[in-house]
């Protein structure tokens, strides 16, 4: 069976915004690309007919160069150069960029221009930039002219004593372009896919651990507001207590004194409870000394979540009790070993259990749960942004690669592998010395 990875909501939606977002280029990128061509091509023309006299038809070559800067100056006077086109924008773009090479290349030699190579530039500017789909598009419109190009075109004017390609030099050229197009923009378009699903990745974690610091600093405000409102509370607790008792009994003040107590006491509950510490998992406060806690208590305060997930969670440990590590709960950790047991508990049959086990220099907790396990066809992948056999059901593959990206921050390593018997095992290793002395909120 296939051991499924649970993704946490939040992550999803972010990643479905993410992934939903049409992606573009900025306008000022594609004119000075096309003002860069209109350069070229003509400075080539000048040098062919003066240089080489060369009679090239003139008119018709103009015509197509001088569209091409038209068209720049209106689009550049039109939108800011700030501006980012969409998808569909940069595309046209791009299209109307290889109709004018097309057209000028049938009017100079068509295959036999060696410039004819130029083919390739906006397919791959599409691939590395734009979707799939637009790239499939302009990939398609470049075969198209290609092959138009190998058929009809009008010869360049070259002397009769130069070298006259034949058909077959032809097909050569016109079968070398076709697969440098769908080889080149396959290819730029599997790496810059790649990249932006890590940029995507990394943008989702980075919100996501931004989210949890927040959140840590709300419990340290907290904390502190019931920490300084604690003292007047406790003297309106005794002032009205004491003027319910010198007060007649029964009377309307006595009756008012009796219910200011009785609400000033609600209020101190209230404040007690958020003046609990971290053993409690009331909240975690945003100071970094105020959570200094133990192994054991680290991983009770985080297991105390997913106590209602019906699974059993075991902590077992294995070292000196008088040396057990202590440590800063970070968000990192928090959320990072959270998004872990939050896998276990889910594909766990029954029970998660924890073994954790520290020396002079090392600390190596392992989660095991009794569930089906990891399928081989993943387990090496794990921790991969987008990695996650939840496809079509949800899953992003997100929560793993975020758990992976904060342990590391903390200076562990995360490793998964599969128990013999069946079940899951995540293995996080720390140095006992970076891990004791990691403190986020030192900076």
């Amino acid at each position: 069976m296939t051991k499924k990875i649970r993704e946490p909501g939040s992550l999803e939606d972010q990643a479905d915004d993410i992934n939903q977002t049409a992606p573009g280029m900025r306008l000022e990128t594609l004119v000075y690309i096309r003002w860069l061509a209109v350069l070229g091509q003509a400075l080539t023309v000048i040098i062919v007919l003066v240089f080489f006299g060369y009679e090239l038809p003139l008119l018709p070559i103009a015509l197509l160069i001088s569209a091409s800067a038209i068209l720049n100056l209106l689009v550049s006077f039109s939108r800011k150069p700030s501006a980012r086109l969409p998808n569909r924008g940069a595309i046209l773009y791009l299209f109307y960029d290889i109709l004018q090479l097309a057209g000028l290349l049938y009017f100079t030699g068509g295959l036999t221009n060696p410039f004819s190579v130029l083919f390739l530039v906006p397919v791959t500017i599409s691939a590395t930039n734009l979707s799939r789909q637009g790239t499939f598009f302009l990939g398609l419109v470049t075969l198209v002219c290609i092959s138009v190009l190998a058929l009809f075109y009008e010869p360049l004017p070259l002397p009769e004593s130069s070298l006259v390609l034949s058909d077959t030099y032809i097909l050569a050229l016109w079968a070398a372009l076709v697969l440098g197009t769908a080889f080149l923009s396959g290819y730029a378009w599997l790496i810059a896919a790649d990249s932006r699903k890590m940029t995507d990745a990394l943008t989702i974690a980075r919100a996501e651990l931004a989210r949890e610091q927040q959140l840590s600093a709300v419990g340290g405000i907290a904390a502190a507001a019931a920490h300084e409102l604690g003292t007047p509370l406790n003297t309106i607790l005794l002032v009205s207590e004491e003027l319910a008792q010198a007060l007649p009994p029964g009377s309307d003040a006595a009756d008012d004194a009796a219910l200011l107590h009785n609400q000033a006491k609600k209020c101190a509950e209230v404040l007690a409870q958020l003046s609990k510490g971290p053993e409690t998992e009331r909240f975690i406060q945003g100071t970094a000394h105020h959570n200094f806690v133990a192994l054991d208590n680290l991983f009770t305060l985080i297991t105390e979540k997913y106590k209602d997930s019906g699974k059993e969670f075991t902590i077992q440990t294995e070292g000196d009790m008088s040396d057990i590590p202590r440590l800063y709960l970070s968000p990192e950790l928090r959320h990072g070993l959270g998004n872990l047991l939050s896998n276990a508990a889910e594909f766990a049959a029954s029970k998660v259990t924890i073994d954790l086990y520290w020396n002079e220099s090392l600390v190596r907790v392992e989660i095991r749960d009794d569930g089906p396990g990891i399928s081989e066809e993943i387990l090496s992948r794990l921790g991969e942004p987008y990695m996650s056999s939840r496809r079509g059901k949800g899953g992003m593959g997100l929560g793993v690669f975020i758990a992976d990206m904060l342990i590391k921050r903390s200076g562990g390593e995360l490793s998964f592998s599969n128990r013999p018997g069946g079940g899951a095992v995540v293995e996080i290793l720390w140095s006992r010395q970076k891990l004791e002395k990691s403190d986020p909120f030192s900076n």
